[in-house]
């Protein structure tokens, strides 16, 4: 007797379900948003749950009907005899899916179906059945759409992607059946057919691999896994189940003695690559695949030995943020250059990022939309033939406001360099914001460039800005002469509230570079700021200059660079506060690393503004440099220094010394001194004296004052 049933796969593969559905004996097929309703006999149902390589999940519908109200909701879920699905002994769970104007919460929605179910049994039985969540022997869905309701029960079990032999992922794991949506796209099935080849370059935890195999050796995805929802089913025909399961058997020794052992793998990560063997055994293909511990950099393609045909195809990384997306442009390049030695294959590449796929210089031929987890994505797939070949070093026009911008900057590195040279320093800046549409300052520290890119204002549209960043990335190597993988990029947003010194990643990279003949560690990967705050540059040979013979205290001091050319310029002692262990050990390692001694250079880890409060101790220099905001967790409240400056600044004042010194300077656009302290204390504004030449061209990114005690009356 034929039965309504529904497969739900992701989004994008519904024409390739439907498909599939049909080859397997479906017929009265209907497609939909992330679904497919079809008629079958239930051997047919059985068949689907055991091949289908594409569905998440076959439902045999129980009931449909309107649904207005909670009452009609439970009156809908009454009319099933739920006695011939299951009994009191076994488990259920309810996955209820949409809302109405009564029915708000899908929770609610859920209680009321398992209500009217409980009550049945009660009344029949004066016995209920228990709900299990996490693995039930009955697993209902309902779901409420535009006021009709639908009451299914799931024979898959847990979702059909999980063939059962990955036992280990990698960092970013395709799920089985995209990849073998994937694969259908490519054309494999065909060319399998064909005596062809089979490589993913950046194979991972060999998904890609495995689904193609268990193609080609005609092996049903379902064999693999321990149980399917129907085996605790009352309507469950065992006899027509095994009937499909030695078949299947059957035919997986008849594929695997045909299979040759053509299916290769790349990767160069250990672990990932141990986590590909494990599930390639998991899967009984081990004599057929084989995955390499080397990056496909490294491969030596024998061109002599190679197969007219086959299928080249990957899920590359794709960068989730903009930075990553440019670290994984010379990946692409050398991907698209290897990819291309295979003349007379196929191709196909996966990714979120239409720039990275440019950078294979590779013409696509057709482009699939999918969905992989939350990132929209487009599978590229290639013809690889000299016709389809793109020459990356072919001259072209750039387009004349990129021609533009690569212009100003090449004249700002001639014009900056020589000066820089001369200071000397490795590390400066050679744009800021020069050009209004490319909002962002470039940082030069030896050998490598940091772009930093502010948040565009409201009235530039997401893609116009995101173009922006793309064109200056583009042309820095061309116009500084740094490679495109010594470019690091970040996005700073407007501090609002948060700690200003926020953890970007956890690369833990530094390195040195110098500046005025003094050693600093910067690091371009693990925060928004680098560790060296380069608009300071004069601010710190002021501090040089006056320390000599001095009790120098950096307040705030981040990773101790005042500190150091307080120490150089011969401070008698120097103590760095803040209440961050990473920046005082970071400053710490900068005193080290000039020579210097930490007796003589102290660290204390103590919030400031209480440690002003606290301490009794007296300084002649003193480098007050708080952020414009922070809220961390080591403070009981919070900083706001436009309105907490004048207090900051009287309570430090208190330490200093009948004729010392307070530096004081803050990054806060907009900020405003009060004029109260002016009758208090000599102040005098720095203006731009405090700026060095690579930054003299744009708005100062700073204010400075040196503050002082007034003279006795």
């Amino acid at each position: 007797m034929s039965q309504d049933f529904v497969a739900i796969c992701p989004k994008g593969l519904e024409a390739l379900l439907i498909e599939e559905l049909a080859s397997l004996g479906a017929t009265s097929l209907k497609e939909s948003l992330g679904s497919v309703s079809f008629d079958a006999e239930l051997a047919t149902a059985y068949r689907i749950c055991l091949w289908s390589r594409l569905a998440n999940r076959i439902l045999l519908v129980l009931s449909t009907g309107p649904v207005e109200t909670s009452d009609d909701l439970y009156a809908l879920t009454s009319g099933i005899d739920w006695e011939m699905h299951f009994g009191i002994n076994q488990t259920f769970k309810i996955d209820f899916r949409g809302t109405s104007g009564e029915i708000r919460h899908e929770q609610f929605g859920a209680r009321r179906v398992k209500d009217a179910i409980v009550d049945q049994f009660m009344e029949e039985q004066d016995k209920r059945p228990s709900v299990e969540f996490d693995d039930p022997d009955i697993h209902i869905q309902a779901s409420l759409h535009k006021a009709q309701l639908r009451i299914s029960l799931d024979l898959s079990g847990p979702s059909l992607h999980k063939r059962g032999y990955r036992s280990a992922t990698g960092i970013a794991p395709l799920k089985e059946n995209l990849a073998a949506a994937l694969l259908f796209r490519a054309r494999w099935p065909e060319l399998m057919n064909m005596d062809s080849g089979f490589i993913d370059p950046l194979c991972g935890s060999a998904t890609l691999l495995i689904e193609a195999g268990l193609m080609a050796a005609d092996i049903a995805p379902g064999l693999f896994r321990p149980r399917f929802g129907f085996e605790y089913w009352r309507g469950h025909i065992e006899d027509e189940w095994q009937e499909l399961l030695e078949e299947a058997k059957q035919r997986r020794v008849d594929g695997l003695e045909k299979l040759q052992p053509e299916f290769l793998g790349y990767e160069s990560d250990n672990r990932t690559l141990r986590s590909a063997r494990e599930n390639i055994e998991n899967a009984g293909l081990q004599q057929f695949i084989r995955v390499e511990n080397r990056p496909f950099q490294k491969v030596e393609v024998q061109l002599s030995s190679l197969k007219e045909k086959g299928l080249i195809i990957s899920n590359p990384p794709y960068g989730e943020r903009m930075g990553q997306v440019h670290e994984l442009l010379p990946l692409y390049q050398q991907l698209g250059k290897w990819m291309k030695q295979f003349s007379g294959w196929k191709a196909a590449i996966i990714t979120s990022e239409p720039d990275l796929a440019k950078n294979l210089s590779i013409h696509s031929h057709k482009r699939y939309r999918f969905q992989n987890g939350p990132l929209d994505c487009l599978l590229y797939c290639f013809e690889l033939s000299e016709d389809s070949f793109i020459d990356p070093t072919r001259g072209h026009r750039l387009p004349p406001e990129v021609e533009s911008l690569k212009n100003r900057i090449e004249k700002n590195v001639r014009k900056i360099s020589g000066w820089a040279a001369q200071l000397p320093t490795e590390a400066y800046r050679i744009y800021d914001h020069d050009i209004p549409e490319y909002a962002v300052a470039i940082d030069r520290y030896g050998d490598y460039l940091q772009v930093q890119e502010y948040a565009a204002p409201a009235s530039i549209p997401e893609k116009n800005a995101k173009r922006h960043i793309q064109q200056v990335l583009q042309v820095l190597p061309s116009a500084t002469g740094v490679p495109s993988a010594n470019i690091f990029l970040k996005t700073r947003q407007k501090q609002k509230g948060s700690n200003q010194y926020q953890r970007y990643s956890k690369k833990d990279s530094r390195f040195e570079v110098n500046e005025q003949g003094l050693k600093f560690l910067v690091n371009l990967t693990d925060y928004i700021d680098t560790g060296l705050f380069l608009d300071h540059r004069k601010t710190r040979t002021r501090i040089a200059k006056l320390a000599k013979d001095k009790r120098f205290l950096n307040l705030f001091g981040y990773t101790g660079a005042a500190t150091v050319y307080a120490a150089s310029g011969g401070a008698v002692s120097t103590l760095t506060v803040d209440m961050s262990n990473t920046y005082l050990q970071w400053a710490e390692d900068n005193v080290k690393l000039n020579g210097f001694s930490i007796w003589q250079n102290k660290f204390v880890k103590a919030n400031c503004m209480d440690w002003i409060k606290t301490t009794d101790q007296q300084f002649d220099l003193i480098f007050l440099d708080p952020p414009s905001f922070s809220n961390s967790k080591s403070m009981e409240g919070d900083l706001d220094i436009q309105r907490d400056h004048r207090y900051l600044i009287q309570k430090t004042m208190s330490l200093l010394s009948k004729d010392g010194i307070l530096i004081f300077s803050t990054n806060r656009r907009g900020f405003k001194l009060d004029p109260e302290l002016q009758n208090e204390f000599k102040v005098y504004a720095q203006g731009r004296k405090s700026l060095s030449r690579d930054f003299s061209r744009q708005r100062a990114p700073h204010q400075c004052w040196e503050i002082s005690h007034n003279d006795p009356d």
